[in-house]
């Protein structure tokens, strides 16, 4: 009987089957997220008896886009708690932004295509919600479910091993 070689193709992973963590506590099922992004400025450079003219570059700082999730809104208020922890004490004297649970860990897990284990783990650090939007736009004669979204600032981002 003819047998078949193993193929060692793999699939890239599809973006539909994820989950998010805040403090490592399962946030309500987002539907969208992005904005996962890491830039390095460029530093330009010339020496003024560099018998070149052009610029020698280096790299520079790095600096991290916010990351937007958006879920449908539900009875969850996880979304709602944490963006609203600024705007409650933004008055309030004496608060300080370095308060523990200002802060947290989002992590953001990418499951095979069957959802049975998760095969990438994005970790950012020191994150905070920047920006709140409680409820998609309403309109009488639209079909869509309500939206609220949170824009995330952070200080950098890593891909961890699974475990």
């Amino acid at each position: 009987m003819p047998r078949f070689v193993e193929s060692t193709k793999r699939d890239p992973y599809r973006n539909f089957n994820f989950r998010v963590l805040f403090n490592n506590i399962e946030v309500a099922a987002c539907r969208k997220i992005s904005g996962l992004t890491g830039t390095v400025e460029v530093v330009k450079f010339r020496s003024g008896n560099s018998p070149s003219s052009v610029d020698e570059l280096s790299p520079g700082r790095v600096h991290y886009e916010p990351l937007t999730l958006e879920a449908g809104l539900t009875q969850d208020t996880t979304f709602r708690d944490w963006a609203t922890q600024l705007i409650r004490h933004e008055a309030t004297p004496g608060f300080r932004a370095a308060e523990p649970d200002f802060r947290r860990t989002v992590e953001i897990l990418v499951f095979d295509l069957d959802f049975n284990r998760a095969v990438k783990k994005f970790v950012l650090r020191n994150a905070w919600v920047s920006k709140f939007t409680a409820m998609s736009e309403l309109a009488a004669e639209a079909n869509e479910i309500i939206i609220e979204q949170l824009e995330v600032q952070h200080e950098g981002f890593t891909l961890e091993p699974v475990v």
